[in-house]
C-alpha cells in the first residue's frame, strides 16, 4: 500500500470509529434503561448500517494499520455494502424530520461521508483484478445471513429495525418480496462494480 492509501483507509477508520462513538452516545441518551454497554451494544446490532459500518472500520482500520490491502473480492464486497446502506437510507428511510446533536452526527457519518470515501479508496487505490460474476453471488452471503438474523430477533423481540422487514405488518408474503427485491438489488450492484472493477484493471487503473 502507497502512503496516501494508508493514510486514506486511516482516516476512514476514524470516521467509523467517530460515528460509532456518537451513535453509541445517542443510544445511551434515548434509552437510559440500558445502563450497561452491552445492553446499549445489543440495541445498536439490531441495524444493517451498524454491522456493516462497524466491518468497514475494522476492515480499514486494519489495513491502515497492517500497511497491506486486503483480499481484492472483500474490498470490493465492502464497496457494495456501504453503498447500499447509503442508497437505501437516502432513498427509503431518510424522513423529513430533521435531526440534531449526535443522531444527525452519526446519521451523516455512517450514511453518507463512509458511503462516499470507502468508494473513493477503491477506485483510487484498491487492487482490482480477478473479480468475477461468481463473486456478486458470494456478496450476498452478508445481507442474507443479516435478513435471517434480523428476522429471528423480531420474532424474539417484537421489533423490527426497518419498515421493509416488519413481519407483524407485511406477513410472510410480503417480507418474502422485499428479501427478494434486496437480494437483486445487491447482485446486480455487484455485477456493476465486477464490470467496473474489470474496465478500470484493464486501462492500468489498479495496484
Amino acid at each position: 500500500m502507497t502512503r496516501a492509501s494508508i493514510l486514506f483507509a486511516a482516516l476512514i477508520a476514524l470516521v467509523e470509529l467517530a460515528a460509532f462513538g456518537a451513535s453509541f452516545l445517542n443510544n445511551m441518551a434515548e434509552h437510559p434503561h440500558a445502563t450497561v454497554p452491552l445492553g446499549i451494544l445489543w440495541l445498536m446490532f439490531r441495524y444493517f448500517t451498524i454491522w456493516t459500518n462497524t466491518l468497514v472500520g475494522l476492515a480499514f482500520g486494519w489495513m491502515a494499520w497492517r500497511k497491506r490491502a486486503l483480499a481484492k473480492p472483500f474490498l470490493a464486497a465492502l464497496v457494495l455494502w456501504i453503498l447500499i446502506v447509503g442508497v437505501v437510507y437516502h432513498l427509503l428511510l431518510a424522513g423529513d424530520t430533521p435531526l440534531h446533536g449526535l443522531d444527525y452526527v452519526s446519521n451523516l457519518l455512517y450514511h453518507t461521508a463512509a458511503p462516499i470515501l470507502v468508494p473513493v479508496w477503491w477506485l483510487a487505490f484498491a487492487p482490482k483484478g480477478g473479480l468475477t460474476s461468481h463473486h456478486a453471488v458470494i456478496w450476498l452471503a452478508w445481507p442474507l445471513v443479516y435478513l435471517v438474523y434480523a428476522v429471528i430477533r423480531g420474532l424474539e423481540t417484537g421489533f423490527y429495525p426497518y419498515f421493509f422487514l416488519n413481519l407483524d405488518k407485511l406477513g410472510w408474503g410480503g417480507l418474502g418480496l422485499w428479501c427478494v427485491k434486496f437480494l437483486v438489488a445487491f447482485w446486480i450492484g455487484g455485477l456493476v462494480i465486477v464490470t467496473l472493477g474489470r474496465g478500470l484493471n484493464r486501462l492500468g487503473i489498479s495496484r
